[in-house]
């Protein structure tokens, strides 16, 4: 069984005692993954958690020291390939999101067998938590909520539905310091897309594996239905019901009772269970977990819009400038109306990245190179510390001490192996990292440009089904008016256009704004495909270069640690040798 450092976490045979590098006594550990490296720097330092799919670690970045979490596909699961190719998959999908409100996913692939992500390591606490400790103010979980459907808006339009949304998968971060003075107090993180369905695969039976958690699946998901972004807005009606009354909105004995009482019966009105919450937000929410899903908000967006308007009209604080936009991506705020960007102009502005990136290559190498060298110059010290010892002793320790000197003039020769080794690698990670900045940039423009068309054909959408309500109520209302065989005193239609109600010529009217609605409704989707377009040419593109950066820094990283583990070898063999001796 290997050994791990807890310091510095190497890993090291099973018959070290001490770390080479900073002298901590080793730990025997159990865990096949904790101390291994992934990818060739990634290496997994600490056991964040685990679930039916997988197993997340916090990882340090071998060359610059940055923390990751990393999450594997369970090794049961990564034999199987329709797993192994979903996880992959969805991830990749994911990694192009690209929204303040989403976890970010850094890096994706195999190695040795195991499938893997990288995503941002972020220092807060899961919504369950704050739910545990008692229910929310109502607008406080408006609030939370708000930012989740921006975050599921973005989702849906890059045809991805979480399927697995709960208070577990959303994280609360303070605010730091230096955040603008309207931003909201907590930043919200959506995470955990392992279970993530991509819009157009094959539909769910009930002769499959079911995802998801009982009491926050959608009906027709578990009736074995299609299913779009609308069963994100379920779950995430079930979240903001929670938070707001700590409880689910369904009442169950246990799980298969949870999860399929949304198919027989409607859920427990919140102000049976809480007082004080506005009516406004109780039928929103009693409208999201309606079991048809024609009967919800159409899109993310369109309950975006209902929570800022019950937050402007009912809620103590004033929203963040912006709160009602699409942004939620560090993008510029909203563009709405007539301001709104020709889709020429928006596709120009996009083409050619502008970042900047502060710290030059040169600058990266430096810093490594500097660290790296420091850290084996010690090391080699220390051998060679030993080996003056165990000359002034004499006799047979001095004779090792001449073999442990042909250890460290071999340790001493390959240092500058190291130095220009790390170098390299130092590099190739700053071109990663630059690549990784500009595709970040990329899809904070492009994805903000979409979003504002998606949320603007969401508003146009809301109008037109209302122009459509009222239309056909008018007809309905006009028909039983005029007369008939079975209403011959109703007025005749001369009388109806002379001014009673309800009034032919605005059933007209009503249909021509129908058509009018109808068209911008095209318009926007056709500008909506062409910037999508674009966004995934872009990502085609920058994802080639991106694979071929890692595949070398991967390669140049494999080769400074096979450097170092001689060095390391030549160095601990040298000491353990001196050590018997003496």
């Amino acid at each position: 069984m290997p050994k791990l450092c807890p310091r510095c976490s190497e890993l090291l045979p099973d018959d070290a005692g001490f770390c080479p590098f900073d002298g901590a006594e080793l730990q025997k550990s159990s865990d096949r993954f904790l101390g291994k490296t992934i990818a060739a720097r990634y290496r997994l330092i600490k056991k964040l958690g685990a679930g039916g799919m997988s197993v997340v670690y916090l990882a340090r970045h071998e060359l610059i020291s940055r923390l990751s979490a990393l999450k594997i596909l369970r090794p049961e699961l990564s034999r199987l390939p329709e797993h192994r190719e979903r996880f992959l998959r969805e991830a990749r999908a994911v990694n192009r999101i690209n929204h303040e409100n989403i976890v970010e996913i850094t890096d994706v692939g195999e190695s040795d067998g195991v499938a893997y992500l990288v995503m941002e390591y972020v220092e807060g606490e899961s919504l369950l938590v704050q739910i545990q400790k008692g229910p929310l103010a109502w607008d406080r979980g408006a609030r939370i909520a708000l930012q989740v459907a921006s975050a599921l808006a973005r989702t849906h339009q890059t045809g991805i539905i979480h399927r697995d949304l709960k208070p577990e998968n959303i994280l609360l971060v303070p605010r730091k310091a230096a955040a603008p003075e309207h931003a909201p107090a907590e930043l919200v993180k959506l995470t955990d897309f392992g279970i993530a369905k991509m819009m157009g695969e094959p539909t769910l039976t009930l002769n499959e594996q079911l995802f998801g958690t009982p009491g926050y699946i959608a009906p027709e998901y578990v009736g074995g239905l299609p299913i779009d972004g609308r069963a994100d807005i379920y779950s995430l009606a079930v979240v903001l019901y929670e938070m707001v009354t700590g409880q689910l909105p369904f009442e169950g004995r246990g799980q298969s009772d949870l999860l399929l009482k949304p198919l027989t019966s409607a859920p427990i009105p919140p102000s049976q269970r809480i007082s004080g919450l506005p009516p406004d937000l109780e039928s929103l929410l009693l409208r999201c977990l309606a079991r048809d899903p024609d009967d919800r908000p159409h899109d993310a967006f369109a309950l975006h819009d209902a929570l800022v308007d019950i937050l402007r009209r009912f809620g103590a604080g004033s929203l963040a400038p912006g709160a009602e936009g699409a942004s939620g991506s560090g993008a510029p705020g909203p563009i709405t109306g007539n301001t709104r960007e020709p889709l020429e102009t928006i596709i120009d502005r996009t083409s050619q990245p502008r970042l900047v990136i502060e710290l030059a290559t040169a600058d990266v190498g430096k810093l490594v190179t500097s660290d790296m060298s420091a850290r084996w110059s010690t090391a080699l010290a220390e051998l060679e510390t030993h080996i003056t010892r165990a000359r002034r002793a004499g006799g047979e320790s001095a004779v090792v001490a001449g073999r442990a000197a042909e250890m460290a003039l071999v340790a001493g020769e390959m240092l500058p192996r190291i130095e220009r080794a790390t170098k390299m690698a130092s590099e190739l990670q700053a071109k990663v990292d630059r690549l990784e900045a500009v595709g970040r940039e990329f899809r904070g423009n492009l994805g903000h440009a979409i979003d504002v068309l998606v949320h603007d054909r969401s508003r146009e959408r809301a109008h037109l089904d209302a122009l459509r309500a009222r239309r056909e109520a008018l007809q309905r209302a006009l028909g039983d008016a005029l007369p008939s065989s079975e209403n011959p005193l109703a007025p005749s239609l001369a009388d109806l256009s002379a001014g009673s109600d309800p009034r032919p010529w605005e059933v007209e009217a009503l249909e021509s704004e129908e058509r009018r609605a109808a068209g911008v409704v095209e318009d926007l989707a056709f500008q909506i495909e062409t910037l999508q377009k674009q966004l995934d040419g872009k990502n085609e593109t920058h994802e080639q270069a991106l694979v071929r950066a890692t595949g070398a820094l991967e390669g140049a990283l494999s080769a400074l640690r096979t450097l170092t583990h001689e060095v390391a070898r030549s160095i601990a063999d040298g000491i353990d040798m001196l050590q018997r001796a003496g």
